[in-house]
């Protein structure tokens, strides 16, 4: 363990420095402009499918009552861009169960389904079911990603992305998108551009209705997806920019919007942008809505600056993100972490990230899933190099290689810890929910002894491909352990 200790303190100057800013530019209102009057847009009455899953207390559980961990995939980086549609293949996500992978993190490109204030493109929207339905048909959940990088690919000098140009407060010049790699500091641009924090002033303050239509967008959103069965839920808004009162007022808005639509799926619940760098959670009250997780992100600071991992341990930052999600009674999802292919020891950061994620059973998606990543253009945006796939869909192993995990728990998860000789998973047992299922790479049993035990539990458990099941008739404390002998 070697943290750098320059990092901490150029954390708190950069938060100071970026609250001051905030402040002054959201003193000054953004001119006021009559806002368009939309007719309002319905799919129809909503038909939702039973959800399949729910939060309750610190777990997601399935409509057995198992607790099921989420291990998954952010798709793509290139649907940031035009076209929006990089997933055109059904294959495409096709290697993604056999990774142990059970979730996608689907982006949703406001610009691409309301390109024009007021007209919806349709034909995107059919694209991103089409998806929906891919993932369904591989057993995949999808988690409906309303997302957004410093506003719009019209603002922080072409380098963003997610709204529409329209919903650009008059008062601010448009910018001519580049999201390219001279767009690759775009993260530091955000805290001292003085238009990105006027634009998100003018949002929240819906000075010109945009923040109106982005609920409207949402609702419309939530009609057609609502009818899917491997809809887990929608993230509220990714990394969104803007005071306490203002994200919880907008939190308030898109949430009642969704459940309109659709009462049953779970709501994601992010917090400010800059919690994603490892910096103190700021003081978003709960939403008034049950069935919530909260969804930060996170990239360790000292890594992207330094393009090096030191060894210093993620989990100070982690567990301010879960004591957060307890104080709301909430699971908790780490909606995004990763890093750059050319961070020096990248293979064990992203290994102390997942070891944080087995040992506190929280659910997690990695970013990103690109299967058009280029050697020339990267992820396709910014020239961020995150994608756990190259080019032919291959796996990177330095960012992503596929881990066992317990998928699926009959009863309440104990432990469950990984070596390099196997792994030990113990839990209390509850027959009435069926087997517990834990995912196992291809070959990962191969020359490892399975031993099983339960203090008042008589349990059975086997290994058939890549799954360890594990069922039994009396309740009570259970141990299973896959190691090389």
């Amino acid at each position: 363990m070697f943290p750098c200790p320059a990092v901490r303190p150029a954390r708190r100057v950069l938060a100071a420095t970026l609250w001051f800013c905030w402040a002054l530019c959201a003193a000054v209102a953004a001119p006021a402009a009559a806002a368009e009057t939309c007719a309002p847009v319905s799919y129809g009455t909503p038909q939702p499918a039973d959800a399949p899953l729910r939060a309750e207390g610190s777990f997601l559980k399935d409509r057995a009552g198992r607790v099921v961990l989420l291990r998954g995939v952010n798709a793509t980086g290139d649907a940031k861009v035009p076209p929006f549609r990089p997933l055109i293949s059904p294959a495409s996500l096709a290697p993604l169960p056999g990774w142990g992978l059970n979730t996608v993190r689907l982006l949703f490109n406001w610009e691409a389904f309301e390109p024009t204030r007021c007209h919806y493109d349709d034909s995107y929207l059919a694209y991103y079911e089409q998806v929906v339905s891919a993932a369904e048909a591989l057993g995949l959940y999808v988690i409906v990603d309303f997302h957004q990088d410093a506003y719009s690919r019209f603002s922080l000098g072409g380098c963003g992305e997610g709204f529409p140009s329209w919903s650009v407060a008059s008062s601010i010049a448009l910018q001519t998108p580049k999201n390219d790699a001279s767009c690759a500091s775009w993260g530091a641009a955000m805290l001292f551009d003085t238009s990105h924090h006027a634009t998100w002033s003018a949002f929240h303050k819906d000075t010109e209705g945009a923040r109106t239509r982005y609920v409207a967008m949402v609702r419309a959103a939530a009609d057609r997806l609502s009818r899917h069965a491997n809809v887990v839920g929608y993230e509220l808004m990714n990394e969104p920019w803007g005071t306490d009162t203002e994200l919880q007022a907008l939190y308030e808005g898109v949430g009642a919007a969704i459940r309109e639509r659709d009462s049953q799926r779970i709501l994601f619940v992010p917090p400010h942008a800059l919690v994603s760098s490892g910096m103190p959670d700021n003081n978003i009250p709960r939403v008034s809505f049950d069935n919530i997780i909260y969804a930060p992100h996170f990239y360790d600071a000292s890594v992207v600056i330094f393009n090096f991992w030191w060894g210093n341990s993620p989990a100070s930052s982690l567990d301010r993100m879960l004591a957060k999600a307890g104080s709301w009674n909430a699971p908790m999802l780490l909606g995004e972490f990763g890093a750059n292919h050319g961070v020096g020891n990248v293979t064990g950061y992203m290994e102390s990230l997942y070891a944080w994620l087995d040992a506190r059973f929280v659910s997690g998606t990695q970013w990103s899933y690109t299967p058009g990543w280029t050697a020339a253009g990267k992820d396709g945006w910014n020239g961020e190099d995150l994608s756990i796939v190259d080019g032919s869909g291959a796996a990177r192993p330095a960012l992503f290689v596929p881990r066992p995990y317990p998928q699926k728990t009959a009863g309440t998860p104990g432990s469950f810890a990984r070596t390099n000789r196997g792994f030990t998973f113990s839990w209390t047992h509850v027959p009435g929910q069926g087997s517990t299922e834990v995912f196992l790479p291809v070959g990962y049993a191969t020359g490892k002894a399975l031993s099983y035990t339960g203090s008042s539990v008589s349990l059975d458990c086997r290994v058939a491909g890549q799954r360890l099941t594990c069922s039994g008739t009396r309740a009570g404390l259970a141990s299973v352990t896959l190691q090389t002998p």
